[in-house]
């Protein structure tokens, strides 16, 4: 009996101890959590910022929408499930359709809205206010959305948004977002993401258990902040006629299979334009269907490829600039200096021909450039192979060849090729083909006029010409101008800090390739004349032609060059992919393209000519 007594009493105490524990001990917290039950936060989402050209042109706005949406919490009922069945039936998807997309979101973020369909129609709107007793849990919710009033225009530059990738929300929430915003996802939108980004805003209410306010109403609110405006550098028009004339030249010739552009300021690396064709509509991501995001993700012509910084291509002829640059500074070539060009030369015991076996005589380097002899520079090739050291390679990394520019769109641009004995070692099978494992003359020939190994970027090749224009001067293009508030002042400059390096060419040096790419847009023998020939005195053009082999058996079609070629403002590079001879297609798109800037008359700009 006694022993009955003593455990009645140490229940007793352990009973009065608990009941101390929740009134006082634990009051506060339990009182936190009623409080959180009668309080809902309502997140006010705040548009990101515009993108505009250089001349505050728009090239991206946010326009508002609503959105339908499911609240997760109000839905985890047989009821809830089975107003996500019926809303799903009503707007003819499977009975699963919406329920599917809630669960998926609760194991993420049970408490946050669930957009079941952006940018509602009107019609769909009225049926859901037509019946919001009948549909617990949903709502139409105010958001934004991205809007492209030029269609498809600098879509590769612009990139796209997108919900954050699930296996991304950790770190975004880490950096202030709530989880289900809409982000950058590719091009200027993820780089400059920092920028565009608006800050919800947040009202806290008082509720009800329907979820109905009540009581003191609103407790506190934030407003949003929208997101910043970003200018870039490129210029609406001749981005236009860029991407006009590259669709142009890939649908006439009826062999390419795309083609790639980059206009850029040799003085400064502004980007002027930069196209990519096929190209893709850059909203597909945030309001397309999957069957339109699976047809840009799957089609057989890259559409989402940005050519113009990650198609990596022989240079072919345009690389002369560069093996001359590589002769002049290593002293392989004096100025002035007559070297023969016939039409094959044989070295090693290897012949190897010029472009249609043409001979020129003895020549100088202007003019080998004008006429774009391939023995010529074979000559220059030979030389290096025999020199100590290695000329060819320095000078192409010298101009940026074989490295990423530095450009302010990372992803996606790539480094290209220059090839030396490392890269020969690395890439040869030694019990195959163990010859080819070290560096052999041949190497440096081809490697001469731009074939071989060597990978070149249509972006890589506009810079390296841009060094060539602007004296010397090896820039970093850019595509952001500035960070500007609604009316226009400047929040942050974006170009002027960007690095610049010299090249390390004498004055004298470059002097003798610039006569030699002028004559090649307007001497007599000109690759280009037929295109540039007929151009105004002060639009004259300075540039190269260049004609690249390729496995499938027709040619790539290369154009670079600047103008006006005695005070240049802007250097444009074009590839058209199986495009035949380099002035054939290539040289017409970038006279359009520096008709937009320079305002001349396009009329003027000449279609095709006939060698490399």
């Amino acid at each position: 009996m006694a022993s009955f007594a003593g455990v009645a009493l140490v229940l007793l105490a352990v009973l009065v101890i608990r009941l101390w524990f929740l009134q006082v001990v634990s009051n506060q917290g339990y009182q936190q959590r009623a409080e959180a039950n009668r309080l809902r936060t309502i997140i006010t989402e705040a548009p990101r910022g515009a993108i505009t050209d250089r001349n505050g042109k728009a090239l991206v706005t946010s326009k508002e929408v609503l959105n339908l949406v499911a609240l997760p919490q109000e839905l985890t009922s047989d009821a809830g499930t089975r107003t996500l069945r019926h809303l799903s039936r009503a707007l003819g998807h499977p009975a699963g359709y919406f329920q599917a997309k809630v669960a998926k979101a609760q194991k993420v973020s049970p408490f946050e809205p669930v957009v079941l369909q952006q940018d509602a129609p009107p019609a769909l709107q009225a049926y859901v206010q037509e019946r919001q007793a009948q549909l617990p849990g949903i709502e139409l919710q105010a958001a934004y959305q991205r809007e492209y009033p030029n269609g498809t225009l600098a879509a590769h530059i612009l990139g796209y948004t997108g919900p954050i990738p699930v296996e991304s929300i950790t770190t975004y929430r880490e950096q202030g977002y709530l989880g289900d915003e809409t982000v950058g996802r590719a091009g200027v939108e993820g780089e400059y993401e920092r920028y565009l980004r608006g800050i919800a805003g947040r009202e806290q209410v008082e509720v009800n258990a329907q979820g109905d306010i009540v009581g003191r109403g609103v407790i506190s609110q934030s407003a949003p902040r929208p997101g910043e405006t970003l200018r870039l550098s490129i210029d609406l028009d001749v981005q236009g006629a860029l991407e006009k004339a590259l669709k142009a030249q890939v649908v006439s010739s009826g062999t390419s299979t795309g083609a790639a552009g980059v206009a850029l300021d040799p003085k400064t690396g502004a980007v002027l334009a930069m196209a990519s064709y096929p190209t893709y509509q850059p909203d597909v991501f945030e309001s397309g269907t999957p069957r339109e995001v699976r047809r840009v993700l799957t089609s057989p012509g890259r559409p989402l490829l940005n050519r113009s910084i990650g198609g990596e291509y022989p240079a072919a002829s345009t690389f002369k600039a560069i093996t001359a640059s590589a002769a002049l500074a290593a002293g392989l070539y004096r100025p002035g200096e007559l070297i023969e060009a016939p039409g094959s030369v044989v070295l090693y015991k290897t012949r190897f021909r010029g472009f249609n076996n043409e001979a020129f005589g003895p020549i100088a380097l202007p003019k080998a450039l004008e006429v774009s002899s391939d023995t010529f520079f074979y000559a220059l090739g030979d030389r290096s192979y025999r020199m100590r050291g290695w000329p060819l390679q320095e000078w192409s990394q010298k101009y940026g060849f074989g490295s990423p520019t530095g450009l302010d769109l990372a992803e996606g641009e790539s480094a290209g090729l220059v090839p030396d004995l490392a890269y020969k070692r690395q890439s040869c099978n030694r019990k195959v083909d163990p010859i080819n494992c070290s560096w052999r003359p041949g190497d440096s020939i081809n490697m001469s006029i731009g074939q071989g190994n060597v990978l070149v970027t249509p972006l890589q090749m506009a810079t390296a010409y841009a060094a060539i224009a602007n004296g010397g001067k090896v820039i970093t293009p850019t595509l952001g101008n500035a960070v500007v508030d609604t009316d226009g002042r400047v929040l942050r400059d974006l170009i002027s800090a960007r690095a610049s390096r010299a090249l390390g060419l004498s004055a004298s040096n470059l002097d003798v390739i610039k006569q030699g790419l002028l004559l090649a847009a307007n001497g007599n023998e000109g690759t280009a004349t037929p295109v540039f020939g007929n151009l105004p005195p002060a639009f004259k053009v300075a540039g190269k032609t260049g004609t690249a082999e390729n496995p499938s058996k027709i040619d790539h079609a290369w154009y670079v060059g600047y103008a006006p070629a005695d005070d240049p403002k802007i250097v444009v590079a074009v590839v058209v992919e199986r495009g035949g001879q380099g002035a054939n297609s290539a040289a017409p798109a970038v006279c359009e393209a520096m008709a937009a800037d320079l305002k001349f008359d396009s009329s003027r700009c000449g279609t095709a000519a006939k060698t490399n």
